[in-house]
């Protein structure tokens, strides 16, 4: 008898799975889909569980010889490692969700442990890994990039379980993405083997576990568990039946060393790393001192995200790619973004930009990562230059969606004074707070044809107070009030040079210009500048104002499945306050 999987430790639709198979059978040795035959009855859903676990043990015996070193990473792998250990493999077992082992297996080695497999420290290496279940989309760099490393060249690595295999449908999903799969798996040095399908198996699982749950005799806990149950399965076995998801085994071969530079690098999220290794990269990147402080707004206040690279493991970063997240408005619907910043590699890394340069896989991984339909950014958006601008759309990571431009307001001798005023923001008052959600509200409702972040009172304490900048005094914020007490519009400001630039406006669009107007008479003789996207200048545009090019263009994504460009074109509301490094 093999060890029967304790659901207690498991979360999810694999605790359900669980729960029902010990309720219908007694125990639970198997958490994955079996291999469906004809006869379609429930009472043989453990042997067709079986059967499949069967599969992949010949998997392993055609692929490697008896005595070679295997690692199984997952919780059903009780009946697999004792039938390899019985034919001289070594097998080591990382069993997740479970305490207890039977005394009666006879395995070369074990590991036993709750942690998953990259946070391990192992010293061994292995000819084959197995890898059980579908790991969140975000995890499958480490997953892959720890399996690289524990295997030796020429190693094999095994991963079956659900993925996403259309993702033209904009809805969220933690599945990993199957071509994301495979371009982070040759970005990893891996060798697609062979892809075997089993989504029809998968489905008529679910229709076995359906019918169990149905039963009488099967006793879930509760009367919502039940409901919540059958939903769960039948929003799967519908995702599986129109192909969105696939039930599928993956296998993957370590390639031979390769002659290409930096073809081991090794890749990192926003947790890989500390701060201060970042400061050479972004000092010889920018021409800049490296300011921890903006930096930990952007990452740690601000929830940023990143992918770098270090040249191999151990080594310094080379690359880094982050991004700034954004709650938005997408024509008219509440959504998240991602403003692409802190793009850099290293001056002598950079000469080459081609598809196997650092800069386009970590790029490219980012993107997989971050941006597109089905991941937790719908868009990207950022200002490169056009150098930068150039590169990422010869290496088909961005296309165009508009030009930023500053246009440059002053004001006429002798233009009448203004009863308007400009009160100073206080962000830990209630009313100021309130004034600015419902100037807001007024705004964002002549935007429901284009796009735009949020300027709410939470985000903009985020960005003109929270940020460094805004703590330093550099930011000036004010609600502009009539002689009535009325607020117009809050505006927020900063000196740039022997001009004022504004870096937000909030009020509603059809008052725009003329709030503009006002403001100029408020601020007397100075001159005036908004830098702003091209498609909505006329919103901002009054007479005697002057524009000037920038030289910056916006981009969006076109590497990821996601809107494409002639969607978002001349579509973004952005300004100087919507960039992160001002």
């Amino acid at each position: 008898m093999f060890p029967s999987i304790n659901s207690e430790n498991l979360a999810g639709f694999k605790k359900d799975l669980a729960t029902i198979l010990t309720a219908r059978f007694g125990s639970c040795e198997f958490l994955h889909y079996g291999i469906s035959n004809e006869d379609g009855q429930d009472a043989n859903l453990q042997k067709h569980q079986k059967d499949f676990a069967r599969q992949l043990v010949q998997l392993i015996k055609d692929s490697v010889e008896p005595n070679s070193a295997v690692l199984l990473d997952g919780p059903s792998f009780g009946f697999a490692a004792q039938v390899l250990a019985d034919a001289n493999y070594q097998v080591s077992w990382l069993h997740h969700g479970s305490r207890q082992i039977s005394e009666n297996f006879s395995y070369k080695s074990l590991i036993v442990g709750d942690r998953q497999l990259y946070n391990l420290e192992i010293t061994k290496k292995f000819q084959i890994i197995l890898i059980e279940g579908s790991y969140h989309y975000l995890e499958q760099l480490e997953l892959m990039t720890k399996s690289r490393e524990l295997l030796v060249e020429g190693g094999l690595v095994i991963m079956f379980g659900e993925y996403l295999d259309d993702d033209s449908q904009r809805k969220y999903s933690t599945l990993p993405n199957l071509s994301s799969m495979r371009h982070l798996s040759k970005r990893l040095n891996f060798d697609l083997m062979s892809e075997i399908d089993f989504t029809e198996d998968a489905i008529s699982t679910i229709d076995n576990l359906i019918q169990i749950v149905d039963e009488k005799d099967v006793s879930l806990t509760s009367v919502d568990l039940f409901e919540n149950t059958i939903n769960s399965f039948e929003i799967v076995k519908a995702e599986l039946a129109n192909k969105r998801r696939c039930y599928k085994v993956v296998c993957l071969i370590k390639a031979a060393q390769s002659v290409e530079e930096y073809a081991n690098a090794e890749y990192g999220d926003i947790n890989s790393f500390n701060p201060s290794e970042i400061s050479d990269l972004f000092e010889k990147s920018f021409s800049t001192k490296f300011n921890p402080n903006v930096w930990d707004w952007k990452y740690g206040l601000g929830n940023g995200k990143c992918v770098v690279a270090r040249s191999d493991k151990g080594g310094p970063i080379v690359s880094h790619y982050g991004g700034a997240p954004r709650k938005i408005q997408y024509f008219g619907e509440s959504n998240v973004a991602i403003q692409v910043c802190d793009v850099m590699v290293l001056p002598e890394v950079r000469l080459f930009y081609g598809r196997s340069s650092l800069f386009f896989k970590t790029a490219a991984t980012f993107l997989e990562r971050e941006i597109g339909n089905t991941v937790s950014h719908l868009l990207g958006f950022g200002f490169p230059n056009k150098k930068a601008m150039n590169i990422a759309l010869r290496l088909g990571l961005y296309e165009k969606t508009d030009d930023f431009i500053e246009l440059v307001y002053s004001n006429k001798p002798g233009h009448a004074k203004s009863s308007d005023a400009l009160e100073p923001i206080d962000i830990s008052n209630e009313r100021h707070k309130s004034s600015i959600d419902e100037l807001w509200r007024s705004m964002k409702s002549g935007l429901i044809d284009g796009i735009v972040g949020d300027r709410d009172a939470l985000y903009i304490k985020y960005r003109y107070f929270d940020h460094p900048y805004g703590k330093s005094g550099m930011f000036e914020r004010f609600f502009m009030v009539d002689s009535g007490g009325n607020v117009g519009a809050a505006v927020f400001m900063k000196k740039d040079g022997q001009e004022i630039l504004l870096m937000d406006i909030i009020c509603p669009i059809s008052d725009m210009q003329d709030c503009l107007r006002r403001l100029l008479v408020i601020i007397g003789e100075e001159k005036l500048k908004i830098w702003i996207t091209k498609a909505w200048a006329d919103k901002v545009k009054i007479d005697g104002a002057i524009i000037n090019e920038l030289g910056i263009e916006i981009p969006c994504n076109s590497w990821n499945r996601g809107p494409n460009s002639k969607e978002l074109l001349g579509a973004w509301w952005l300004t100087a306050g919507d960039m992160d490094f001002i």
